[in-house]
């Protein structure tokens, strides 16, 4: 058992430098790897798992070499004076001069000058950074990103400068993404504020018909016996709260009645937000201490994204714990339960969504700067919540899964869970033996397909009555491609279904990333465009029905 914690952390961190690798930043990782090969020839292993963890590193390493003379075969194109054949100037007071320049604010002047002093081969290395800077300080992240991979490629650069810069690379992409989504905001302000008084009443009629409905099961006051009417922050074991400070929140109503926890509304008494506390129910809730919750939360608060729902605090009820996290009116669950097929420009747009936000959970530079890999495992329409009034989505509940397991293996076995589960679980979640111990990646790219298929035919790729039926669904037969139930489907769009739901991990998409350019490439316009009137119109037939 020790030896396969051991090898599973072996190809945990190999996974890590190949997701560098795919992202441009290969040759940066060559120290890591060669780290990696000394701690395996110190460990505990068996020869046979060592050989094969040599083979897999031996193999980075070679994909590294050639990137690294790809490189310096296109070095020239990097190079202006190279490219075009400028005439030699004194590098030394280029660089002084580019400094004066930035002393100015003459951003765009100044790479020229810091580029003339590379190619001169003066201070080569503080040249790209700072050409790197002075186009973060234009918002040309593209550009800045560019430079920094020059420097962080190098295999001369030393440890403290890479991590530097590989901070540097994280927050211009962090940037690009923010400011995109502050631009579409702002665009959206306009219509929203016309749609203000149909969103209160549509929000307000879907809160009605769900309290009627949950109203038959439990009443207000068995809410209060089961978690108070108000309810404060939980303090952990060194003082410390998630929040920062103790807390105290209303209990306005209950939301929702789920298979595996119950939605309080909440109040924050302080401010008066208004959020959603999630409270655990059994099995998943058994054993799972409140520890472990603090952790998850702590790590899920670091985590900068768009599309992953951000948690505010941990309260202690009568005898269980809620995670109090945004408020989002609605899931995917309750689009999906609706007799309407979802638009595909919008579906597209939604997946894309799911995709980033895998993106940032699978390989991510938090607040505090520090590089977390953490995955979902129990991707399902619920856990993707969506805006009332613009499609906006963000995953929940993302990495808190694997704590559950941990916390009660027996309980939360596969054979255990409802059915309604089995539709979105993955091959190697049924037999183990499957995942041929890779990452979990893998099976995040499978659930996000099951969504995607959903979310495009209006009908789950993969639907039984028992256990035993779903197995052999997800392990050895393949769904019906989507364009069956749907002609209008574009070809691409199944091409990209099916190959996440391929039952062997090694043949599915390598990364959520990947397959999120695969969509930027071919679908720029639905990605790219806002989609409220096509989300509006949506919603209003499926609240006609």
């Amino acid at each position: 058992m020790v030896s396969g914690n051991l090898f599973q952390t072996f190809l945990d961190r190999l996974e890590e430098a190949r997701l560098y690798r795919e992202q441009g930043l290969d040759d940066g990782i060559r120290e890591l790897l060669t780290e990696l090969l000394d701690d395996l020839e110190n460990s505990l292993l068996s020869e046979d798992e060592k050989g094969e963890l040599r083979s897999r590193i031996q193999e980075e390493l070679e994909k590294l070499g050639e990137r690294k003379k790809h490189e310096a075969e296109g070095a020239q194109f990097r190079n202006p004076l190279v490219a075009h054949g400028d005439p030699p100037v004194d590098p030394r007071r280029s660089f002084e001069y580019a400094m004066a320049l930035t002393d100015g604010q003459f951003w765009e002047e100044a790479i020229g000058e810091f580029e003339h002093a590379a190619a001169g081969g003066y201070r080569v290395m503080q040249c790209w950074e700072l050409c790197g800077d002075c186009a973060g300080r234009l918002g040309k992240w593209d550009d800045a990103i560019r430079y920094y991979e020059i420097v962080y490629a190098d295999p001369d650069v030393d440890e403290e400068l890479k991590k530097q810069i590989l901070i540097k690379i994280t927050r211009c992409s962090q940037t690009r993404k923010e400011i995109v989504a502050v631009s579409s905001i702002r665009t959206r302000e306009g219509n929203n504020r016309e749609k203000t008084a149909w969103s209160k009443e549509k929000t307000t009629s879907g809160e009605a018909r769900a309290a009627s409905s949950i109203g038959d099961s439990m009443d207000h006051c068995s809410l209060s016996q089961l978690v108070g009417s108000c309810i404060e922050s939980w303090e952990n074991g060194r003082g410390e709260y998630l929040a920062g400070r103790r807390q105290s929140y209303t209990v306005l109503n209950l939301l929702h009645v789920g298979i595996s926890s119950l939605v309080l509304e909440l109040e924050n008494e302080g401010d008066g937000r208004r959020c959603a506390g999630q409270v655990l129910t059994a099995p998943f809730a058994r054993g799972l201490s409140p520890e472990a919750l603090f952790t998850w939360g702590k790590a899920i608060i670091m985590t900068n994204s768009q599309h992953l729902a951000r948690v505010f605090d941990l309260l202690r009820t009568e005898d269980h714990y809620c995670v109090v996290r945004e408020y989002y009116a609605l899931s995917l669950a309750d689009l999906l339960a609706g007799n309407e097929l979802m638009p595909v420009p919008l579906a597209i747009h939604f997946a894309h969504q799911i995709l980033e936000g895998l993106g940032d959970l699978h390989l991510h530079m938090g607040r505090d700067e520090k590089i977390r890999n953490i995955y979902h495992l129990d991707l399902r329409p619920s856990r993707v919540l969506l805006h009332g009034t613009r499609p906006h989505l963000r995953l929940n509940n993302g990495g808190l899964w694997r704590e559950i397991e941990k916390h009660n293996p027996v309980g939360t076995h596969i054979r255990h869970l409802p059915l309604a589960f089995l539709s979105y679980r993955a091959p190697e979640q049924f037999r183990t033996y499957l995942a041929r111990k890779r990452p979990p990646v893998f099976t995040d790219i499978y659930q996000f397909g099951t969504l995607f298929y959903e979310m495009l035919t209006g009908c789950r790729a993969f639907n039984a009555s028992s256990f035993e039926e779903f197995e052999i669904q997800h392990c050895e037969q393949y769904p019906t491609p989507p364009k069956v139930w749907r002609p209008e489907i574009p070809e691409e769009l199944n091409v990209v279904i099916m190959r996440c739901l391929e039952c062997d991990p090694l043949r599915r998409w390598r990364s959520a990333t990947q397959i999120s350019l695969e969509l930027e490439k071919t679908y720029s316009t639905c990605i790219g465009r806002v989609q409220d009137r096509i989300y509006s119109g949506y919603i209003e037939r499926l609240q006609a029905q």
